[in-house]
């Protein structure tokens, strides 16, 4: 069980970080060949039409040679310079990517004829190379025969942007990837305690059931073979185990149908104090058998609850209160607050933090599971409830709203 927080941290983590390089091997192909679509257009308008298209995203610069066979000379950049250089060694084959003194760079070294040259330049269709023989340009037509240029386009700017947020996204999904994984450990935890409580309250339940089980088993036995002969108090005594486990097990379904979320509040108007004094009668019983003084303060406090879930809520509390009484009860209502209280043995502090605790096991026994249920059951009313030390024992507080 321990595992599980490991496994589902490493599958969350996992998961976010597998997503996020998905989407960023996405993003470095997507962008690289958008560059690169956009640049190839760029270089292929500019050397077959002699214009720059004004959608494309690239201009691109020209090396020309037109004028050498003319005699004259043509002052270059260095980095045009290193382009020529690169194109007059490796001689590239239509447009090429090329790194060129750690420059990247699309290029493309084309030889163009005169018709070329002449379609290349014409700005209307009247400008043919007709034209052209009848000026006097056409003595020089033979020169540029065969006329060489490079067009490139310069993207390191481009390349190293995408660089820098493939770093910087990779360092997110990173971050992010840790977050997750951390998110997941925590669920994982939150998960084994769950299951560790469910075990637990496993457990608790079926020694719980299994003690009146054993203890009419054994009256049952005792009828059987015929030791006992006080059917009357042997009748009774099963009758109280047989009631013990009948309420076990309907707060036993409570606390699934609320854990579950299926429980729904059948709400109406109830007079509270006259509520409580209900609540109250079917103890009178034990009351009396425990010879406690009771003091009721009861004011008058009109609510919207449902009266069989909060009859199980108010009876839980009672029946506590009256078990661990000493000598007196004590319950009191006004207009926000109801107060169950008695003197009972003073409570310490772990036991007082867990009271509202299912099984939780203090010096004087089990809890079970009645108090934890009449908590949730009035909270499922959008109240709360608290329990404090007074100065001679315990106070129940349920804030009413």
């Amino acid at each position: 069980m321990s595992k599980v927080r490991y496994k589902i941290a490493l599958l969350t983590g996992g998961a976010v970080l597998l997503t996020m390089m998905i989407i960023l091997i996405l993003f470095n192909v997507l962008m690289r060949r958008s560059i690169e679509q956009n640049a190839r257009e760029s270089i292929e308008s500019v050397l077959s039409t002699g214009k720059s298209d004004s959608q494309s995203l690239y201009t691109p610069s020209v090396i020309e040679f037109l004028g050498e066979s003319l005699g004259i000379e043509y002052e270059h950049t260095r980095a045009e310079k290193k382009i020529i250089a690169y194109c007059d060694a490796e001689k590239p084959e239509g447009i090429v990517k090329a790194e060129i003194n750690k420059n990247i760079y699309y290029l493309q070294d084309k030889t163009l004829s005169v018709t070329e040259l002449a379609e290349s330049s014409s700005e209307d269709d009247e400008f043919s190379l007709e034209i052209l023989k009848e000026g006097i340009i056409g003595a020089f037509l033979p020169l540029l025969e065969g006329q060489r240029f490079i067009a490139y386009i310069d993207v390191t700017a481009e390349t190293e942007l995408i660089g820098s947020m493939t770093v910087f996204f990779l360092i997110n999904a990173v971050v992010i990837a840790i977050a997750a994984g951390i998110c997941g450990y925590l669920i994982g935890r939150n998960m084994e305690r769950s299951q560790l409580v469910q075990k637990q309250f496993f457990e608790n339940t079926s020694h719980e059931l299994k003690t009146p089980l054993t203890s009419i088993r054994g009256y049952a036995e005792g009828i059987s073979t015929g030791v006992i002969t006080d059917y009357a108090r042997t009748g009774r005594i099963i009758t109280e185990q047989t009631e013990k486990m009948s309420r076990l097990v309907e707060e036993i379904l409570l606390v699934s149908k609320l854990e579950s979320g299926a429980m729904t509040l059948k709400r109406e108007e109830l007079e509270l104090g006259e509520f409580i004094e209900n609540c109250l009668m079917p103890l009178e019983g034990a009351v009396m058998s425990r010879g406690l003084s009771v003091s009721l303060e009861l004011g008058k406090r009109t609510v919207l609850a449902d009266p069989d879930r909060l009859d199980q809520a108010v009876s839980n509390i009672l029946t506590n209160a009256i078990k661990y009484a000493k000598s007196s009860l004590r319950i009191s209502l006004d207009e926000r607050h109801l107060l169950i209280g008695n003197d009972c043995d003073g409570l310490t502090d772990d036991e007082l933090r867990h009271i509202f605790e299912r099984f939780y096991t203090g010096r004087n026994g089990n809890t079970g599971i009645g108090l934890a249920l009449a908590k949730e059951i009035i909270e499922l009313h959008g109240w709360s409830i608290t329990a404090c030390r007074s100065a001679d024992g315990i106070v129940f507080d349920v804030a009413v709203k």
